[in-house]
């Protein structure tokens, strides 16, 4: 059973470490916080406290996953945990669908209700939260963030560190820049350079 630390301790840490618990073959080793409040448990799981404690523990831990919503915050962290020699851990919901020819980067995590298509590739650290859809052939940058119930069209791309927000919808091919915002419930017909 592989032995994962959670960094994060907040509301994304809570369906990290709910996806971990039902995972077969996949334990939550601690939770870790940078602002870790005193007695603070995840879902059971007691905070452990900052980036020390993680260092603390690093030989009895098999992997880390970032549980940081925030795309900057999630790759800044993630930066400093490969710096420091831990593996970044990726988490698929065992009520998620991927395809076994998508690909799916370090750290990245699938949440319940979310499909990822034939040929889709997702990169490092990114989050496929609940109900959202990555067709075939889609390129989804390192840090990006689709949010619950959006769908990304077949052959859509999107940039490194880009929030697609609820319910949005980016149609087939549309290619959307880095580090921008879909906005939740909007359809992304042209490609994105800035936001509008």
């Amino acid at each position: 059973m592989r032995k994962v630390a959670v960094f994060g301790a907040g509301g994304h840490g809570k369906v990290v470490v709910d996806a971990i618990e039902r995972n077969a073959g996949l334990a939550v080793a601690c939770v870790v916080d940078d602002r870790p409040q005193p007695g603070t448990a995840v879902l059971g799981h007691p905070v452990a406290g900052g980036r020390e404690a993680l260092l603390a523990r690093k030989d009895s831990i098999d992997g880390v996953i970032v549980a940081i919503g925030d795309n900057r915050t999630r790759m800044a962290v993630a930066g400093w945990l490969e710096a420091q020699g831990f593996v970044l851990q990726s988490v698929v919901h065992p009520a998620a669908t991927v395809a076994p020819s998508a690909s799916i980067g370090a750290g990245v995590l699938v949440m319940p209700g979310a499909v990822v298509n034939a040929e889709a590739h997702i990169g490092a650290n990114a989050i496929i939260n609940s109900g959202a859809v990555v067709e075939h052939d889609c390129v989804i940058g390192e840090g990006v963030h689709v949010a619950p119930g959006a769908v990304l069209c077949g052959g859509a791309s999107v940039g490194a560190g880009t929030l697609v927000g609820s319910g949005a919808v980016v149609l087939p091919g549309v290619k959307v820049g880095p580090a921008l915002l879909v906005k939740a419930g909007t359809v992304a017909a042209r490609n994105m350079e800035k936001e509008d």
